[in-house]
């Protein structure tokens, strides 16, 4: 017969969350220990298991309460009211850059775990996969559609064909992201620039397309 587990005090749980954000953030999945994490919180560890169940269901519920507190403060705005792709890019660049100053450990978290995702536990990769396109779909079409609807389309182009070109295009940009965390934990945004040169370009193309308006003369 399974243990009943205690029934969970919200200060406890609130302070083994907010431990294990941090340390998970500086030390990531490998390196933090479960004790360090309990005495930071001034629990016991079987406290923590007991909650918890284990480190990696620790890890997924610091990783989706960081995500939640992250999204519940972000200003939308800075996405849908923007004028047009790049603009928006721009916008939300400069938003996320003072997200990571008011939110450190949240945005930390985050970013350490999508760069570390295919180091950890299949079972713990996989519930962070869930968590990442369950977020993907939900916030997505609040933040772009506003701005897609604005864009001043040409004949015969799809709004659904691009929003699937942005989706492939932030995929691509999210790997390239994930390869600059992994090779430094510690980098930044603002660290980050090359990439998000990179985005600006991809919007460009997307935009205006690749060839000149006018063919060139043989």
């Amino acid at each position: 017969m399974p243990k009943r587990r205690t029934p969970k005090d919200p200060a406890k749980e609130a302070r083994i969350l907010a431990a294990a954000t941090k340390i998970f953030a500086k030390q990531g999945y490998q390196h933090a220990k479960t004790d360090e994490i309990a005495k930071a919180a001034d629990v016991s560890k079987g406290l923590v298991f007991n909650y918890f169940g284990s480190k990696g269901q620790l890890y997924v519920a610091a990783v989706r309460a960081s995500y939640d507190r992250l999204i519940k403060n972000a200003d939308l705005t800075v996405w849908s009211d923007s004028k047009d792709l790049k603009s928006m890019i721009v916008r939300a660049t400069k938003y996320k850059m003072q997200m990571q100053i008011d939110y450190p450990d949240d945005f930390e978290l985050s970013m350490a775990a999508y760069g570390e995702v295919g180091n950890l536990p299949k079972d713990v990769a996989s519930q962070l996969n869930d968590i990442w396109s369950g977020k993907v779909n939900e916030m997505l079409p609040q933040m772009i559609d506003p701005v897609f609807k604005r864009l001043n389309l040409r004949e015969g182009v799809s709004l659904d064909v691009v929003e699937q070109m942005m989706t492939a295009v932030s995929l691509l940009i999210g790997e390239e992201s994930k390869g600059l965390i992994q090779a430094n934990p510690n980098i930044t945004i603002g660290e980050m620039q090359p990439v998000l040169d990179k985005v600006a370009s991809y919007i460009d193309v997307l935009e205006h397309g690749i060839l000149a308006t006018a063919p060139k003369e043989k």
